[in-house]
């Protein structure tokens, strides 16, 4: 299923789901984004609660595009992770 989520935005349960296939927050992350930089996020990695709260408020901190399937998680243009992830 394809999904705009700056029209349709993120649950928090579907951005929980997202954090736990992911290695880490710092995989599905946008580094560039200002809430990240105003929080120091990029040096000192969020909480998870903390993260998920700005998330669900502003879906953009999330890396695009995000690929979900198998329970694993391909975040951003990974060519070889997308085609691993679709093989699957």
């Amino acid at each position: 299923m394809e999904r705009n989520f700056a029209k349709l935005p993120l649950t928090r349960k579907e951005v929980e789901l997202i954090l736990k296939a992911a290695p880490s927050i710092e995989a599905v992350m946008n580094t560039r984004h200002k809430i990240v930089k105003a929080n120091g996020w990029k040096d000192r990695s969020p909480t998870q609660k903390a993260f998920v709260a700005a998330a669900v408020e502003e879906n953009k901190l999330l890396r695009r595009p995000i690929l979900v399937a198998h329970g694993k998680v391909v975040v951003g243009r990974d060519l070889d992770g997308i085609r691993a992830l679709l093989e699957g």
